[in-house]
């Protein structure tokens, strides 16, 4: 299986920044977006971490996937089930989150990590690891 981009490290790296950096505008203007419709301080709050934490996750995995691309099929993989479990702690770790702070809106935070996730994936993953 032939992957698109260059197997140098440096393009591992400078492509990595690349979609993390393409990532965290798509996050900004969701979140900018949002704040605007959302007046209240929990919600706002609810919506940064939630959009912080799904771009902190993403990028972490399409790093991951871009470093097992150039080394094998099957670190590819495992790097691809990493990703998901990234993905998993960071929802999990916001659930428990929502329980233990009043400050923050649990349904704001969650759909916002949700639909940052999903955002996420439609930036960098489609556009960065595109199969030959």
């Amino acid at each position: 299986m032939g992957f698109t981009a260059s197997s140098e490290p440096s393009s591992v790296l400078k492509t990595a920044l690349r979609a993390g950096a393409e990532g965290a505008g798509v996050g900004f203007l969701g979140t900018a977006a949002a704040a605007a419709v959302f007046r209240g301080m929990e919600m706002r709050s609810g919506i940064v971490l939630g959009v912080t934490t799904a771009w902190l996750a993403s990028s972490a995995s399409v790093s991951w996937l871009l470093w097992g691309r150039e080394r094998s099929f099957k670190a590819f993989w495992w790097a691809f089930g990493g990703g998901m479990a990234l993905r998993a702690a960071g929802l999990a770790g916001l659930m428990v989150l929502t329980r233990r702070r009043e400050d923050v809106s649990a349904e704001a935070l969650l759909l916002s990590y949700v639909f940052g996730v999903l955002a996420m994936l439609l930036t960098m993953e489609t556009r960065y690891l595109k199969a030959r």
